[in-house]
């Protein structure tokens, strides 16, 4: 009796020894199967698609290729092409991370939106037209219903206070003075934040900040970036962007100084870079145009989809300039007058134009939600 239970066990043992052979065969060809009919991610490259932040289709090609991610490191920080991408806003940014899925052609796209925009202009020395693009652009933010607040750190030639000061929220700030950056970093904190009037009734917080750099600051600029991390702290913390305008001229220090701005800012701000049209046409920008060090670096910053724009300021004729200089008047204010019809259609042409190019960058000049005048 005891060999025959024993000999019955040994039979159950082995049905259920081919039983379990015969399931895990099955889960495997199910397996095989369910992964025959998945498409691998693979690089996709239409007549559609013809750049992403100005990365050529070749750099792409290369991208997707193994063996040569060292030659394309910079491509491979940027996201995918999405279909939208091409029509992309400036400021936005792209982010890496995302896998690209040929199936649907789309691919998700993390971008960074920052809802607070800090505007610095500069220049190489006095004279470059700094001080007159930052008074045409607080007249652009008042024409356009653009709530800002303005902060002039050219207390020797302060024009933003002289000429706008009753016009905007207008502050001085002595740039050159140790701490008061600091001050500066540490108010724009509570300014970005709701508050309540003596009603009770709540005041928004502001969200354009336009900053007026004086001549020669660059050394102390670079402190503030370096030394305090300014750029990374604003974007961090305040969630804000800034942007560097800088007025440049025919010289060379000009050339310099752009240089000089990106070897400590890199891809923490956007760039707008204006030729004063008072020097001569676009054209004539030849040291600027024949840069080497400035090709390179726009490559570069494109290459990482970050901002670098061109435009043009108009050069307002000297008769008409001078009017508005002597009797400190904005630009609206010399439309308006009535004692110089002359001065009247200059300046309504000049902020004509001025605007035309402003618009070209409105994304990055704290323009993006306004409609077009």
């Amino acid at each position: 009796m005891a060999n025959i239970l024993n000999d019955k066990a040994e039979i159950l043992g082995g049905a259920e020894e081919l039983l379990l052979k015969i399931d895990e065969t099955t889960e495997t060809e199910s397996t095989a199967e369910s992964t025959e009919d998945v498409q691998q991610p693979e690089a996709v490259a239409t007549d559609e698609v013809r750049s992403l932040g100005g990365v050529g289709m070749n750099a792409l090609s290369e991208a997707s290729n193994p063996l040569a991610v060292g030659a394309v490191s910079s491509s491979l920080d940027l996201a995918p092409y999405t279909p939208h991408a091409a029509t992309m806003g400036l400021g936005e940014k792209a982010e890496a991370g995302n896998t690209v899925l040929p199936q649907t052609k789309t691919a998700v796209t993390n971008k960074k939106h920052w809802s607070r925009r800090l505007v610095i202009v500069t220049g190489d020395k006095g004279g470059v037209g700094k001080s007159t693009f930052a008074r045409g652009l607080a007249q652009t933010y008042l024409d356009m219903k653009k709530e800002f607040l303005a902060f002039d750190a050219d207390i020797s030639n302060s024009h933003l206070s002289r000429f706008y000061g009753d016009k905007c929220l207008v502050r001085e700030l002595d740039f050159f003075t140790e701490g008061n950056v600091d001050i500066f970093l540490d108010d724009l904190k509570e300014l970005i934040e709701d508050s309540l009037d003596t009603e009770g009734a709540v005041i928004r917080g502001k969200s354009l900040f336009l900053l007026e750099l004086p001549p020669q600051s660059m050394r102390i600029l670079k402190d503030v970036v370096q030394q305090m991390k300014f750029l990374s702290t604003v974007d961090e913390l305040y969630d804000m962007r800034v942007t560097i305008v800088v007025v440049i001229s025919r010289v060379m220090d000009s050339v310099k100084q752009l240089i000089t701005l990106y070897d400590f800012c890199q891809d923490q701000v956007d760039y707008v870079v204006v030729k004063n049209l008072f020097f001569g046409s676009p054209e004539n920008f030849v040291r600027y145009k024949e840069s080497s060090d400035i090709t390179a670096m726009k490559d570069i910053l494109i290459e990482s989809n970050i901002p670098f724009l061109e435009i043009t300021m108009p050069d307002l004729i000297e008769h008409a300039y001078d009017y508005l200089d002597k009797n400190s008047l904005t630009f609206n204010q010399g439309i308006e007058q009535k004692e110089k019809p002359s001065v009247k259609g200059r300046v309504s042409t000049w902020i004509s134009k001025f605007k035309e190019q402003v618009w070209l960058a409105k994304s990055i000049l704290g323009l993006e939600n306004v409609p077009r005048l």
